[in-house]
């Protein structure tokens, strides 16, 4: 046989075999492989559905209702509370399930700053984020409430209703009712306005308008009227009138040094027949605040206005704490009759007309970039 016909013509030589030669093992082999890597896919994605489905279920149960039947949780949260604070109360009370998880609802949200103070009564079966809606609403049985310093009637008003304590209108035709017909033994026949202390306040939510005014005023007889009882009876000015110049230091005086001097001025200007010529006074007649007062706003027609009207105004223009009550019932003793109000919100307090002029000319020139702005301001107060 010639050396071209021997063998089996395959190009590889003798004993060799072709992929299409593969026997029986070869493919069973395959098949197995096949099989394992769609076992093994089959694993991975059913384990990566349980994770899911379990991360699920776990974090559903972190924003479900710790329980659903039985009394309320009763929570009391403190004024100023944090997130954290109130997040770790909630807790503490059996109201959540994580303080993490609440605090990172609360920051995405953005209700961090938002939730108040109060005591609630929160119903079982209340998931996180309807927790969340009572305490940022301030859907409380009692409720904390701070009533600044200076505020008007109607701004202590605004500020109840803010907290859904009263109604502005209602709380506002409490206040006009004549003080003593609140229980309060006070030497006057004026209505609340003037007397509704400023302090920090616990209300209940079902308290009406007058109670709360009853509450506030009586506070003002306890904490103002009964420790400066003597003094206010030995005073030159009955009571009505201590509160009206208590209300203009109020408004005025930014720094507490100044409260008995700017009481001083007016003292002097009301002895000597003077308009005390107050700014304070017409921001109340306009109804609103500017930071600067113009030579126009003097103009305002109003008793109120003392840059028009000599003496003192036919009420109190605020409510004002005890420190600016306390200023006007005892000035300091000086001859000052001006001042005129710095950057920094303290006062240069003059004794003539000519010192005050150079005083206004100082503080215009500290002043310059906001007279650029084209306002004519006022000489300051008086």
């Amino acid at each position: 046989m010639s050396e071209t016909d021997a063998g089996t013509g395959s190009p590889f030589g003798n004993g060799s075999a072709s992929a299409n030669d593969a026997g029986p093992d070869d493919e069973g082999e395959t098949k197995r492989r096949g099989m394992n890597l769609w076992f093994r896919r089959l694993l991975s994605t059913t384990l990566v559905l349980l994770l899911l489905v379990g991360a699920f279920w776990y974090s559903s149960t972190l924003f479900a209702p710790t329980r659903t039947t039985g009394k309320p949780f009763v929570v009391d949260i403190p004024m100023g509370a944090s997130a954290s604070s109130i997040a770790e109360k909630l807790k503490a009370a059996g109201v959540i399930r994580s303080t993490l998880v609440f605090q990172g609802m609360a920051r995405l949200m953005g209700h961090s700053n938002d939730m108040k103070a109060g005591e609630y009564h929160i119903q079982p079966g209340k998931g996180l984020l309807e927790i969340m809606e009572q305490l940022v609403a301030g859907d409380a049985v009692s409720q904390w409430v701070v009533i600044p310093e200076g505020k008007t009637t109607r701004q202590v008003g605004e500020i109840l209703g803010e907290r859904r304590l009263a109604n502005v209108n209602e709380f506002h035709r409490a206040a006009s009712r004549r003080v003593t017909l609140y229980g309060v033994k006070l030497p006057t026949r004026r209505p609340a306005h003037g007397f509704l202390m400023p302090d920090t306040y616990r209300f209940p939510k079902q308290a009406d308008e007058r109670e709360i005014v009853r509450t506030m005023v009586k506070n003002w007889e306890t904490k103002v009227y009964l420790p400066n009882k003597a003094r206010i009876a030995a005073s030159p000015y009955p009571l009505d009138k201590l509160l009206t110049i208590a209300a203009m230091i109020e408004r005025e005086a930014q720094v507490a040094e100044d409260r008995p001097l700017i009481s001083s001025v007016v003292r002097n200007r009301l002895a000597k027949g003077m308009k005390l010529q107050i700014d304070a006074t017409v921001l109340y007649a306009l109804k609103r605040h500017k930071n600067v007062v113009t030579f126009a706003d003097l103009k305002v027609k109003s008793p109120f206005n003392t840059y028009l009207h000599k003496g003192l105004p036919p009420g109190p223009i605020c409510n004002p704490g005890k420190a600016s009550f306390e200023a006007a019932l005892k000035p300091a003793k000086t001859d000052y009759l001006y001042y005129v109000a710095q950057p920094d919100g303290s006062h240069t307090f003059t004794r003539t007309g000519q010192e005050h002029n150079a005083a206004v000319a100082k503080v215009r020139k500290l002043r310059a970039a906001v007279a650029s702005g084209g306002a004519k301001s006022s000489t300051g107060s008086p």
